[in-house]
């Protein structure tokens, strides 16, 4: 199978040739070989969106590591100053509220 190396795709997915189906990509990370199947190079050409230059572990993880940790902080509501429990951590910018606080702003 022909390899290419994710780098040298072209940007633009306009650009992109449907050979590109019967390609390895070579992941800029790792360096492991991933394919593009039709249904996906479909939604990258309906949505205007480039091809990926990393293995799709490569970007579950980098999605993971976006979301809030699994670890509960004993934080107080901003408004009324109750002890809560929350996955935001205390270094967070996000104005936190005990359900009592964030019902009543919200209704």
């Amino acid at each position: 199978m022909e390899k290419i190396l994710a780098k040298d795709l072209p940007i633009d997915i306009a650009d992109i040739e449907d050979d590109v189906l019967n390609k390895a990509i070579i992941c800029e990370m790792t360096g492991k070989p991933f394919k593009i199947i039709k249904q996906e190079l479909g939604f990258y050409r309906r949505h205007k969106l480039p091809l990926p230059h990393k293995h799709p572990d490569v970007r579950y993880r980098e999605r993971m590591a976006m979301r809030t940790p699994k670890k509960l902080w004993d934080r107080t509501c901003m408004k009324c100053g109750t002890a809560i429990k929350t996955t935001y951590a205390p270094e967070r910018p996000e104005r936190i509220y005990c359900e009592a606080c964030y019902n009543k702003t919200i209704y």
